[in-house]
């Protein structure tokens, strides 16, 4: 006979997932009373987004989805419905604010046309980083993760094979999820005027803020007051102990590699600073 000690106890660790899945299809019954988010952050990726999203995260009036930072819904998930979005969000309360942090938003070409149509209001923040070095730091990334095994040059020269077709896939199919276009899009992801282009096809830039991730590092309290500002929420001060997500490499690029992707950035790094209508001062 079941002991009521042996009947109440908590799975072990390899039954964990079992306690996973129970608490999700719970979230999910209740998804009706659950917020969705007031704001995103969608990119980019590798410019210091974990450290935003931390920071953000600790002002008494934003709630961060749960589970994962990233929920990869409006690029990867869609098919899986509202509901299920819905289910990683806190229960409503009045004067609150929810968020999440995928950085793949920025850069898919169908996210922000979903991201319309499901949330016509929602505020969207992004983090741009020098495209040079958040490019080596996303190739480092995809190495420590065992899926690159080229050196930055060789990566560089293969990618646009390596990305031949695939933005037309998405394009075509909103359920296809390339791989190629998720990991080594290493240059592509620098093109950020393309992208910002897009997005304004779908939010005025009164619903957008973009910010350099040099400045935001450099002053974060301000550059946060700038963000409560923009969401209209109550400026609080907040600790700032570390950066984080930071990837821990002691080499660097070649300089001549440096000097190459500086001119072909030029062009893109020129147009954005039109549009944003600021000086970037990354050359």
């Amino acid at each position: 006979m079941t002991s009521i000690k042996e009947k109440f106890t908590l799975p072990t660790y390899e039954n964990r997932s079992w306690l996973k899945r129970l608490l999700a299809r719970l979230r999910l019954i209740t998804h009706e009373h659950r917020a969705l988010p007031t704001f995103l952050i969608v990119g980019a990726q590798k410019a210091g987004t974990t450290s935003l999203y931390r920071y953000l995260a600790k002002h008494p009036n934003i709630k961060p989805n749960f589970v994962v930072k990233e929920l990869s819904f409006f690029d990867e998930y869609y098919d899986r419905g509202l509901p299920w979005y819905k289910s990683h969000f806190s229960f409503k309360r009045k004067n609150q604010h929810y968020f999440e942090g995928t950085t793949h938003y920025l850069f898919h070409p169908l996210a922000p046309k979903k991201i319309k149509e499901a949330l016509p209001n929602i505020k969207v923040i992004a983090l741009l980083r020098n495209p040079i070095d958040r490019a080596y730091s996303s190739y480092k990334h995809q190495v420590r993760a065992e899926r690159e095994s080229l050196s930055f040059e060789q990566a560089i020269e293969a990618e646009s094979e390596r990305l031949k077709g695939e933005k037309e896939r998405l394009l075509a199919d909103p359920s296809y999820v390339s791989h190629n276009y998720n990991h080594f899009s290493y240059l592509e992801r620098g093109k950020y005027s393309d992208q910002i282009r897009n997005w304004l096809q779908y939010f005025p830039k009164e619903q957008m803020l973009i910010l350099s991730s040099d400045e935001f590092f450099k002053n974060t309290q301000s550059s946060l007051e700038k963000i409560y500002g923009f969401l209209n929420i109550e400026s609080v001060p907040v600790s700032i102990k570390k950066q984080y997500n930071t990837g821990n490499y002691k080499d660097s690029m070649h300089e001549d590699t440096r000097a190459r992707l500086q001119e072909f950035y030029q062009p893109y790094n020129q147009e954005l600073q039109t549009m944003l209508d600021t000086e970037l001062h990354w050359d």
